[in-house]
């Protein structure tokens, strides 16, 4: 049941006359942001989103950060602070937690949520990811604790219409809305570089990928493509500490590529916009997201953009990226051949992919949050 804001009058007595002051109702918003400073793209949600959120201020309306403990008062004194505290999560004991009339959870993987009378529960989906990458005792079992979840919760949002389809088609919202909200990408191309240190010659001509490496993103299958291009080089980055790190490793040196190809590990945020300004082309073969953050940084940074055909990624990159539709090695290098000497003919164009790439911004993103949690806590949606 939604909670409507009815200002009341208090009545001042002095001597000499009456005045009548409206008071208005604090609304208190808690947003979950147990990511952050987590190396990942729920991370960088979090810091952006909490960056922007802290500035906003409202007569009716305030923000309360759950946090862990590094973060208390990193985004000024504009908004409230919540420790994660490990109890939270292993004992469910959120007595300690303020009142708040709307709960945020910023993902289903959350592991604290107060479930008191009176909060609105809105609970954010990114993706149901695990149902083409677990087994099937697995995806039983995230199904049922996705399931379980949204049985709590009063409203979904998620961050692409794939997304929708997905929750749509194998879950029960028990006739709760659910609301399409992009993800936010920051505007790399405004941000600073720094040439990362195994670069050796700035001339050299280079393809570039990011992403954790994890099955999912289909690395490997880069590997024996980058020898239809040997003036090229390729470096995947991203975070090495899972067991597929090994399988693509191997394949580097089945296809005796170790002089073409390199796993260069988690880099900056200088060292990632050098390498996205400077590659000559970005590709992406994953075959599973949600949403996918990294094709529209290269495309904010005018790069030609290569990805699957697979789940989010033909919504998200739109008419501007160029799109596999399976990976046979020579069909893969013969698309990228096809389109790549041209794209950097197209400057229309390419102004086209930069502006459509900037619409996906934090600002947007944080106004049609804000917008939501006014309309669900019956506020003037009008700010």
């Amino acid at each position: 049941m939604l909670l409507f804001l009815i200002p009341f009058p208090i009545l001042e007595i002095t001597s000499t006359f009456v005045v009548i002051t409206i008071c208005t109702i604090m609304k208190k918003v808690l947003v979950e942001f147990s990511h952050m400073g987590v190396f990942c793209g729920f991370g960088e949600i979090d810091q952006n989103y909490a960056s922007r959120l802290s500035k906003l201020k409202f007569d009716d309306m305030k923000f309360v950060f759950l946090v862990p403990k590094d973060y208390i008062g990193a985004f000024g004194d504009n908004v409230e602070y919540v420790e994660i505290k490990e109890k939270y999560e292993k004992r469910r004991d959120l007595n300690e937690l303020p009142y708040v009339d709307l709960w945020h959870a910023t993902t289903q993987r959350f592991h604290y949520r107060a479930i008191t009378k009176g909060t609105i529960q809105l609970m954010t989906i990114h993706d149901l990811n695990f149902l083409y990458d677990k087994s099937k005792l697995g995806r039983i079992e995230r199904l049922w604790r996705l399931q379980r979840k949204i049985n709590k919760s009063d409203y979904m949002t998620t961050i692409s219409h794939y997304a929708e389809r997905d929750i749509l088609k194998h879950m029960n919202l028990h006739g709760k809305n659910i609301q399409v909200i992009y993800n936010g990408v920051r505007n790399i191309d405004l941000q600073p570089e720094k040439q990362p240190v195994f670069i050796k010659d700035t001339n050299e001509k280079f393809f570039f990928s990011i992403g954790q490496i994890l099955a999912k993103k289909n690395f490997h299958v880069l590997v024996p493509m980058m020898k239809h291009f040997p003036e090229y080089k390729l470096f995947i980055a991203g975070d090495e500490r899972f067991d597929y790190d090994k399988i693509v490793r191997q394949t580097i040196l089945d296809e005796h590529c170790e002089n073409q190809v390199f796993m260069i590990g988690n880099v900056d945020e200088a060292e990632k916009v050098w390498l996205y300004r400077h590659c000559g082309a970005f590709t992406f073969p994953s075959k599973v997201e949600g949403f996918g953050i990294p094709v529209l940084e290269a495309m904010m940074c005018g790069k030609a953009v290569f990805t699957s055909n697979c789940t989010s990624l033909p919504e998200i990159g739109g008419q501007y990226s160029f799109v596999w539709d399976n990976f046979d090695t020579e069909y893969m290098a013969k698309v990228v051949k096809e389109n790549l000497t041209n794209f950097y003919r197209r400057t229309d164009f390419i102004q086209e992919m930069k502006h459509y790439a900037q619409w996906f911004s934090y600002e947007r993103y944080t106004n049609e949050y804000v917008a939501l949690y006014r309309k669900l806590l019956g506020l003037n949606t009008l700010y």
